[in-house]
């Protein structure tokens, strides 16, 4: 292992539903995110990175592990994390790392640390089966029913909700979860105990612009006038795929009217959120330049899916789609190249190889032999004149919104999407952006086509999987019945508080020192 003083701070800043193509760094014009673009100036931009499930657990689970949702497995918002499956907290924290989480990871079981040694806050949804929907309980085409609907609402119903609060759940989540970390950051900076000195790992991960596109006046305000562009419509003739019939009935889209000022309301308010996520990202920076800590620390900022917000015809996520599964992903610090754009496909998955190269982490085989992606650290360095390979990404789909398991893999410049027993998806991203010109069976791209295929079934049995999931599901709606009965037992993190020997309150506390309660 290598010295301590070596090893970079590491600090991963996450949001939560934001896709790439909603942020400065990738283009979009509308938006404003200044500390991004900056961020993504000082360092290094992967034009092409994806999360490996378009949902909130399945996603941050394989982020944390490095392996696919389905190896962890963890394969929607209600499967229990395996606590016995190694995290990057876990490996860093060997290394001799402190690890610490601030804000929502949404965990879903009994153990919410994961490898973490320090959580400074709870998580904002539920850490039990609650959300357990089988496919079998919601009809062909998929839809919300019974108790999982809300008061007999439909999912599209949220951007009639569109506009300017003068404060929401999520503000009330983020900023604890912005102070708790902002503060621990100062603590670690100004600790001069046995621990000090110890290089640390970070997670400050917040919920918005998860739905509903609401936001304070301060941030709604900012968009008074500008431009805001609304989707394209998807030409006629284009059919959409039975995948895509699905996650439009499931949320409700093919039964609504939904207007341009629907539209332009609901980006409105995503790009407000988007903007206070961006404030935040520049809290951060500016936090760590007072305390001399910018040079040593690898500041990350990701994202655990995208949004659709209109674009080909389709609304949140649950989609293999573009708007869905690319995420903003940037590097900026020690060991990382400035001013570099880097269009190889990347993907969430990369994260654990990624961080464990950076602190010096030797990690056993059978750790390693699991990953389902590749270090960043060698395209992270510039380094001019060597090739670093990179598998194909592969993105996965088994919650609500499908009937069955679904796969995409990207190489390169293309993009297939398989589901057992539907016709395949094949898009060439660099002609046809947008997605609309499915070229599965176009004889010109029939060696794409089998090559990607291919990929996408390695190690993957579609049949098997499905009986697994579905095993899955009827095993935790079971489950959930059973627990509902008799007296609960919260899974839920509550952060431990010794307000006792907080500030002038110990023993040998001087209250002449300015530093006296860190």
């Amino acid at each position: 292992m290598t010295t301590a003083g070596s090893r970079p701070n590491i600090l991963l800043l996450m949001a939560d539903q934001l896709s790439a193509f909603a942020t400065g760094p990738y283009g979009n014009e509308d938006v404003l995110t200044p500390n991004l673009d900056a961020l993504a100036e000082r360092g290094t931009v992967f034009e092409n990175a994806y999360c490996n499930a378009p949902l909130c657990v399945p996603s941050r689970a394989a982020m944390m592990t490095g392996r696919l949702p389905s190896g962890v497995p963890s394969n929607d918002n209600a499967e229990e994390f395996p606590a016995s499956v190694p995290t990057f907290a876990h490996s860093l924290r060997r290394a001799g790392y402190r690890t610490i989480l601030s804000g929502k990871m949404h965990f879903v079981g009994p153990d919410q640390l994961h490898g973490f040694e320090e959580r400074l806050t709870t998580d904002i949804f539920p850490p039990d089966l609650t959300w357990t929907r089988p496919w079998e309980e919601q009809g062909d085409p998929p839809r919300l029913s019974g108790a999982q609907q809300n008061g007999g609402r439909e999912y599209v119903d949220i951007l009639r909700s569109s506009g300017p609060l003068p404060w929401t759940y999520q503000m009330h989540y983020d900023e604890e979860v912005r102070f708790t970390a902002l503060r621990r950051i100062r603590e670690l900076a100004l600790d001069s105990g046995e621990r000090a000195g110890e290089p640390w790992l970070m997670v400050a991960s917040f919920t918005q612009p998860h739905d509903p596109y609401v936001a304070p006046p301060e941030y709604w305000n900012r968009y008074e006038g500008r431009r805001i562009t609304l989707p394209e419509p998807v030409p006629d003739g284009v059919e959409p795929h039975p995948l895509d019939r699905w996650v439009n009935a499931f949320h409700g889209v093919d039964r609504a009217e939904i207007d341009d000022e629907a539209v332009r309301l609901a980006r409105r308010g995503y790009y407000a959120m988007t903007s206070y996520i961006d404030d935040v990202v520049g809290s951060f920076v500016a936090e760590l330049e007072r305390f001399g800590l910018l040079d040593d620390t690898v500041v990350v900022f990701t994202s655990d899916h995208g949004d659709q917000l209109g674009e080909h015809g389709m609304y949140f996520k649950r989609t293999l789609r573009e708007w869905s599964v690319r995420v903003p992903l940037l590097f900026a610090g020690p060991q990382v190249a400035s001013g570099r754009r880097i269009g190889t496909p990347t993907s969430l998955v990369d994260l654990h190889p990624t961080f464990a190269d950076l602190a010096g982490a030797a990690l056993p085989e059978w750790v390693t032999g699991r990953f389902a992606g590749d270090s960043l650290t060698g395209l992270l360095a510039g380094d001019a004149g060597t090739e670093h390979p990179h598998r194909d990404v592969v993105v996965e789909n088994s919650a609500e919104g499908t009937l069955l398991p679904v796969r995409a893999v990207v190489s390169g410049r293309h993009k297939l999407v398989y589901a057992h027993g539907l016709p395949d998806q094949l898009y060439d991203l660099e002609k046809d952006p947008r997605e609309l010109d499915n070229r599965a069976a176009d004889p010109g791209y029939a060696e794409v086509r089998d090559r990607l295929r291919s990929s996408v079934l390695t190690d993957w049995d579609p049949v098997a999987a499905e009986r697994d999931v579905v095993t899955s599901q009827r095993v935790r709606a079971f489950l959930g019945e059973a627990l509902a009965h008799g007296a609960h037992t919260s899974w839920a993190y509550e952060p431990p508080v010794d307000a006792a020997r907080q500030w002038i309150r110990g023993t040998d506390d001087d209250p002449w020192d300015p530093l006296c309660g860190f």
